[in-house]
Formats: C-alpha cells, structure tokens, sequence
C-alpha cells in the first residue's frame, strides 16, 4: 500500500492506492494534522506541496514507510538528470512550477501519451497546461473562482464575501445568465461564466487539442461546454500514485 498526499494552497489531499487503485482519500485543512493522521506500513510515501510547512513533517513521515519521495521540482530534475523515462513528459518545465502541476501534467501524458492535451485545473488558482504527444509545451495561470470572489471582497469597499458554491451546487451554469440583474448574478456572470468563456477561448485558440479538465469544480465546468471533454477530478493524486510506483 501506498500514500499520497498533496498540499494544496487551500486544503490538504492524503489517498491511500494499492498499486494504481484508489483506496481512499482524506481531505484536511491543516497539514500538520498529518502528524496524527498517517498509519504505519506503507511502501512509499510521496509527499507533494505547493506551500511552505513545517520541515519535520518529512521525517516524520518518513519513518511511516519503506520509501519516502518529496516531490519537488528538484527531484524531478534529478530523475530526467538520470534519465528515468518516466519523468521525460517534465523535461521542459520551468523553474518554481507547482507540484500539483507537474503531477497532473505526468498523469495526462499517461493517459493521452499520442495526443496534444488542453489540460485545466479548478483549483485555488486556474492552471492551463499544453501538451504535445507527451512533451509540456507551456501554461496560464489565472485566479481560481474562490480567489476571484475573494479578491472581489478584499480590494473593493461595498462588495461582500459571497459563497460561489450556492450558484455551482444547482448544477447547469448554463443557467447563468450573463446580464446580471442584481449583486449575486453580476458576480455569477462576470466570475463563473468568466471562467467557462476562458475555457472556450481556449479551446477555440487550440481546437484540435485533446480537453482534459480537473480540480473540484471540473464536473460543473464540463456540463457547461457543448464539447466534449475528459474529467478526471483524481487527477494530481493518480498521478502521485504513479510517482509511488514509478
């Protein structure tokens, strides 16, 4: 058994995989609560972090397991350094790119290793990544929907903290409509169908490419597009997962 954990800039993801097959998964707020959370008799831990933590963790958790991988842009130097084949698909990314990052785009290789990928991640911020036929080609970063709503609040001096969830939970964003008639819906408008106007713009720069979409609001998104397209909400654990056994 294995253990994969990603850090993200908002919560904490911990997945348990046998092999490539995905036991459980566990989400937290505070890394720390790793501490008390994490079970002994793994085979490889891969920890995964775009955020600063405290630096015991590492060896804590390293005494959980036979095999402990921080994985990090310096490890993955040193693999394609080495060449480990696994890592080619990371031979052309940049200096500071996110561990989420390069794990989803590790994953969308595996699974479209021929194909030119359009890969979008929904997460604290919107990452897009492009992939030719297994080589990273370069990405966008944007403000993610909470950050957008959140920014909204923080930089203007008459516009509350609003909930985008209450719009997404509904389901068909399609239902938004982009005249917004009061507050809520200018909000829903110019953020929820921004985003959904970011991805067609994309698409429609890059038409033949491959869509991938993931991160806890892929779901929503893609029932929004009249594309089609390939949701992996796993999609940066999986490809940790992969990192355990590679």
């Amino acid at each position: 058994m294995n253990l994969v954990i990603d850090i993200g800039n908002t919560a904490c993801k911990v997945a348990a995989y046998d092999g490539l097959k995905l036991v459980s998964v566990q989400r937290f707020e505070d890394p720390s609560d790793l501490r008390t959370k994490v079970g002994n008799g793994y085979n490889t831990i891969v920890l995964a972090s775009v955020r600063n933590y405290d630096t015991t963790l590492r060896e804590e958790l390293s005494r959980h397991c036979t095999r402990f991988i921080d994985f990090s842009v310096e490890f993955v130097r040193e693999q394609v350094a080495a060449g480990y084949g696994f890592y080619k698909y990371l031979d052309n990314m940049p200096d500071g790119m996110g561990a989420d990052r390069m794990a989803a785009i590790l994953q969308a290789c595996i699974l479209m290793p021929e194909e030119d990928i359009l890969l979008f991640d929904f997460g604290t911020a919107t990452t897009v990544e492009f992939i030719d036929k297994g080589h990273y080609v370069g990405g966008a970063i944007s403000l993610g929907l909470n950050m957008r709503y959140r920014a909204l609040s923080h930089f203007t001096s008459k516009i509350p903290l609003v909930e985008p969830q209450t719009i997404l939970a509904k389901g068909d964003i399609n239902t938004i409509n982009t005249i917004g008639y009061d507050l809520d819906t200018a909000l829903a408008s110019g953020n929820i169908l921004g985003i959904k106007f970011e991805i067609e713009g994309y698409m429609r720069a890059h038409p033949r490419r491959k869509v991938i979409l993931t991160g806890g609001d892929a779901p929503v998104f893609a029932a929004g597009l009249e594309a089609e397209v390939l949701v992996e909400e796993n999609l940066v654990l999986d490809g940790l997962a992969n990192v355990a056994m590679a």
